[in-house]
C-alpha cells in the first residue's frame, strides 16, 4: 500500500491563496492514494479468507506429511500481519496530520473577505471533517475486530510450530473454529473501512461524477 499524507495534501487542495493548479493536482494525487488504500483494506479481506483457507486446509485435511500445509498457513498469517501493519500506518499518519490541517484551514478561512465564500468554504471543511472522523471511527472498529483474529491465529501458528503433529492440529481445532467465527464481523468491519477511504477519495477527485 502506498504510503500517504492525506490531510497535508488536501490543505493546500482545498484552501483558497496559492497556485490553484498546484492545488487540485495535489488533491489529485490524495484521492487516488486514498482509493489505493481503500484497495489494500480490500485486499486485506480477501487475505483473511486465504489464511482461514488455509487454516482449515491444515485442520480439516491434514497430508500424511503436513509441513507444506502448515508452510502455505505461516505465509499467509505472515502476508495478512504486513497489510494490517501498513494499514496501521497510513492511519497513523493522518492522526498525526489531522489538527495542523484544519488549523493551517482556519488560518486561510479568516483571510477571505468574500462573506459568502467564507460560508461555503467553512461548509466544505466541516464536510471533509465529517468523512475523516468517519474513516477513523472505521478503523477503530476495524482494529478491535482485527487484533484478537489475528493475535488467535498467531498462536496458532506458534502452537503448531512447536507440535506439528496430529495431536497439535487436535489440540487447536477450537481455537481455529472461533477464528473463523470472528472472521465475518471482521469482513464487515473491513469492508466499511475500505468504503469510507473510497467515499473520501472520490469526493477529493477533480474527475467528473461519470469517470469515477
Amino acid at each position: 500500500m502506498k504510503p500517504f499524507a492525506p490531510y497535508a495534501l488536501i490543505a493546500s487542495a482545498v484552501l483558497v491563496g496559492g497556485c490553484a493548479s498546484a492545488g487540485y493536482d495535489k488533491a489529485a494525487d490524495t484521492s487516488i492514494s486514498l482509493r489505493e488504500t481503500a484497495n489494500s483494506i480490500s485486499r486485506g479481506s480477501a487475505q483473511v479468507d486465504a489464511t482461514l483457507a488455509t487454516l482449515s486446509d491444515l485442520v480439516n485435511s491434514p497430508a500424511e506429511n503436513i509441513k507444506p500445509q502448515f508452510q502455505k498457513f505461516d505465509d499467509s498469517v505472515t502476508k495478512l500481519a504486513s497489510l494490517s501493519k501498513e494499514v496501521g500506518e497510513d492511519a497513523a499518519d493522518m492522526e498525526k496530520e489531522g489538527s495542523a490541517y484544519f488549523k493551517k484551514w482556519d488560518e486561510e478561512l479568516a483571510k477571505i473577505n468574500n462573506e459568502d465564500i467564507r460560508s461555503r468554504s467553512t461548509e466544505r471543511k466541516a464536510e471533509v471533517s465529517e468523512r475523516f472522523s468517519r474513516v477513523r471511527v472505521s478503523y477503530v472498529r476495524a482494529k478491535e475486530a482485527f487484533t484478537p483474529f489475528m493475535s488467535n491465529l498467531k498462536d496458532i501458528r506458534t502452537a503448531l510450530a512447536t507440535d506439528l503433529t496430529g495431536a497439535g492440529i487436535a489440540s487447536i481445532r477450537s481455537t481455529a473454529d472461533k477464528a473463523r467465527a470472528d472472521a465475518a464481523p471482521l469482513r464487515d468491519s473491513l469492508g466499511a473501512l475500505a468504503a469510507d477511504f473510497r467515499a473520501l477519495g472520490v469526493s477529493l477527485s477533480s474527475s467528473s461524477p461519470a469517470s469515477r
